[in-house]
């Protein structure tokens, strides 16, 4: 390997054979990627991926997608997501993903990311830091939950689906922007993601009920926002087809939404929300200040948290109802984590073993965070 640099709009073209002739390597029927993302990627968004280079050849590659996650409403955690990696056939097995993951997260730690999201292989990316954490509640839907209470047929010629009209674009990134859990879009990035392919955006917009969208994909919710009335229409015109699946966030800040999705509920099971790797310990605690306050209400102590892959050490500290987060010294009493420990400690869905630790008050207190990752949000 000769380099690892910042992709180029005029790579766009070559990247974009590369990446999808990897994947083709395996799976031959592998849609290309500009066709699955066309919210990512574009030929502008090249400078965020990191190519290395054999000569002047593209070896392999990945993409760093900024993501600014919201969560219970009030907490801007700022993030990324990592995807589209790959490495062209003829360069494999010479150490190419190593370097450019370690490269990644050299970058990540100077760009103030407070966490990486990632979709992949426990066994491979588990080398780097990423567990699997977060929580989700998968449900799955179906009309005879709900058989005995009064109802009556929605006919689709009742609704409408979405076509590309800007006016009701905006009212579904109003809708969108209204929920607790969610990635920050602008209405170009809402339009975008709307389109990535094989969904169908469901709209009500009645004066009775209100406006309310469901995006679908095959038998899933992939997303859905809006007055409850009209996404209890959307919901109840699905279910005359059959049984669907939708994921929620957690029930910190939980809406009327997710009390109407569970209304529906035949099973429900709960499952990580992705590959997670804790980039910064400080970042993360100073964004969810808002959760840290309430937890620590009457408590009085700190706790110190290390991380023996980085070295990075954090003191959380309360005492008469003020709270601190700040950087704790090297030689500071400490429970030590490795990266994929801490993913699983500030995310949950369950605490790893932490020796003495798991006796901390503290931790107990306020851990595991609430994080979620909507569906369409995943790079």
């Amino acid at each position: 390997m000769d380099q690892i640099r910042l992709g180029r709009p005029d790579d766009h073209p070559v990247v974009m054979e590369r990446v999808v002739a990897s994947f083709r390597e395996r799976n031959p029927g592998h849609a290309r990627f500009e066709e699955l993302y066309p919210d990512t990627v574009l030929p502008e968004t090249m400078g965020q991926w990191r190519l290395a280079c054999q000569g002047r050849e593209i070896a392999a590659g990945v993409q760093l997608v900024p993501r600014s996650f919201v969560a219970v409403g009030e907490v801007r955690l700022p993030g990324i997501g990592l995807g589209n990696v790959f490495c062209y056939p003829p360069y494999r097995k010479h150490g190419l993903m190593s370097a450019l993951l370690e490269r990644c997260s050299v970058d990540m730690a100077a760009g103030g990311v407070g966490v990486c999201i990632l979709g992949g292989d426990r066994s491979r990316y588990g080398n780097y830091g990423w567990e699997h954490a977060g929580a989700e509640r998968s449900l799955t839907l179906a009309a005879g939950v709900t058989r005995f209470e009064e109802s009556f047929p929605v006919s689709a010629v009742d609704l409408r689906v979405w076509s590309g009209d800007v006016g009701e674009l905006m009212c579904i990134l109003a809708a969108y922007s209204r929920l607790p859990y969610r990635c920050e879009r602008s209405a170009a990035e809402c339009g975008r993601v709307l389109r990535r392919p094989g969904q169908v955006v469901w709209i009500c917009d009645r004066a009775e009920k209100g406006f309310g969208y469901l995006s679908v994909r095959g038998n899933t919710i992939a997303e859905y926002g809006g007055a409850p009335l009209a996404v209890e229409e959307l919901v109840s015109f699905l279910l005359q087809s059959g049984s669907w699946s939708v994921a929620l966030p957690p029930v910190d800040a939980e809406t009327a939404l997710e009390k109407l999705m569970l209304r529906h509920a035949q099973s429900y099971l709960v499952r990580p929300a992705g590959m997670i790797r804790i980039v910064s310990m400080r970042t993360v605690l100073e964004a969810y200040r808002p959760v840290l306050q309430v937890r620590l209400q009457g408590w009085t102590g700190e706790i110190v948290l290390r991380c023996r892959d980085t070295g990075e050490s954090v003191r959380v500290s309360a005492e008469g109802g003020v709270l601190a987060v700040e950087d704790a010294g090297a030689g500071s009493v400490a429970v030590e984590l490795t990266r994929r420990e801490l993913a699983q400690v500030f995310f949950g869905p369950f605490l790893p073993d932490l020796g003495d630790g798991a006796r901390h008050s503290g931790i107990r207190r306020l851990f595991p965070l609430p994080f979620y990752c909507h569906a369409l949000a995943h790079v």
